[in-house]
């Protein structure tokens, strides 16, 4: 067996992906917009299609602190929304669009289409946006390492991120159903514990053998490795509406990640969470998917549960010194108090609640990011 080739990358630099929605002006529903816009866009590796032509993905550099990434992708969206703006289109995004009730038309590529293909009527329903934040790993071991050790925080990122309790027109009841919807699917959900880099290898390379996947990016775990990247990443997220938003998550990833690489050498002493028994640990992905910020959290072997908030306060605290040192403390501050105010979901049900109607849900989510981008003075992207 030849081992991967992991290539690492800057230690702990950042990078972000964001699954962006194309919208009809007038009428804020979906529409399949990505084919006219590639052809618009000079080629930029910074804007790319997604699995469907409804959704456009935008990726930003490898930046050294939250800071810089910030600035990036301020920059990039200013740009696409322009583009956008040029075609005809609008954008916004969320994990779900709330009232879309069409089925997917896939953007034609070979991969693409091959995903189709293979994953059959849960491919044609595919219509959920995610945020992927990507930390630099100094290596396979370390990465492999970190993956084992953030996974109990899996959950407690997802209530975080939660913003899609609307699904084809209706409540859901749940805080993300994008998390549910993409649980059903067979390479998505929680990832397997690897002791060493090379175990994943072996793993990985047997998985190939067998047909299961043909490249790493095949592998929609809820965190991977990308070894041709020299990075993990973490994509259990839901989209979020404002970049602040996204970048706040980042902060809290990238704080927590160095808190757990520390750790063992003695550098920091506190509040960690433990694996659990895999289904006590899927239990814990329902609730943070179906209760969001309200969900009680299993945090032992036991059986022991607290509120998810108190969770997080407590890991907030651990992790200040950390933050600290890579001058994010104002954005954990601001996470901090999204405890009080509520994700996402709890603005969206409360336009609903206040309208009747979900269009108005997508014209806040519009509304969001528009003025976010009108007061940003960052420049437009080159």
């Amino acid at each position: 067996m030849t081992d991967l080739e992991f290539k690492s990358s800057s230690e702990f630099s950042l990078g972000m992906e964001i699954e962006l929605q194309l919208l009809n002006p007038q009428t804020l529903q979906l529409v399949d917009g990505i084919l006219p816009l590639l052809a618009h866009i000079p080629k930029n590796s910074c804007i790319q299609p997604e699995f469907q032509q409804a959704s456009v993905e935008i990726s930003s550099r490898v930046c050294l602190n939250i800071h810089e990434l910030e600035t990036d992708i301020l920059a990039i969206l200013s740009h696409l929304k322009l583009q956008c703006q040029n075609l005809g289109m609008n954008i916004c995004t969320s994990g779900t669009h709330p009232f879309c009730d069409r089925f997917t038309n896939v953007t034609p590529t070979p991969r693409y289409l091959a995903q189709q293909a293979a994953s059959g009527y849960l491919a044609d329903m595919m219509m959920t946006f995610a945020l992927q934040v990507h930390v630099g790993m100094p290596s396979g071991d370390v990465a492999v390492d970190i993956m084992g050790k953030l996974q109990p925080y899996l959950p407690i990122l997802l209530a975080l991120s939660a913003s899609s309790p609307f699904w084809w027109g209706r409540d859901t009841g749940f805080a993300s159903y994008r998390h549910r919807f993409l649980s059903s699917s067979r390479t998505y959900g929680t990832p397997g514990l690897f002791p060493t880099w090379k175990d994943f290898c072996q793993f990985f390379i047997s998985s190939q053998n067998a047909g299961m996947f043909q490249i790493i990016r095949d592998i929609h775990w809820d965190l991977r490795p990308q070894p041709e990247l020299g990075t993990l990443e973490i994509r259990v997220m839901d989209a979020q509406p404002t970049v602040k938003e996204s970048i706040i998550l980042a902060a809290l990833i990238h704080s927590l990640v160095l808190y757990l690489y520390h750790y063992p050498q003695g550098k920091h002493t506190g509040f960690l969470l433990s694996p659990l028994p895999w289904l006590m640990e899927k239990e814990n992905f329902f609730r943070a998917s179906r209760w969001g910020l309200d969900a009680n959290y299993i945090e032992n072997e036991q059986g022991g549960t607290r509120p998810i908030g108190d969770i997080i306060r407590d890991i907030l605290d651990a992790i200040a010194p950390t933050a600290d040192n890579l001058g994010a403390s104002s954005y954990l501050q601001l996470l901090a108090q999204r405890l009080e105010t509520g994700a996402s979901y709890t603005r969206q049900r409360r336009v609903f609640e206040n309208t009747g109607s979900l269009k108005a849900v997508v014209a806040s989510l519009v509304k969001e990011l528009e003025e976010e981008l009108t007061t940003s003075s960052t420049d437009v992207y080159p």
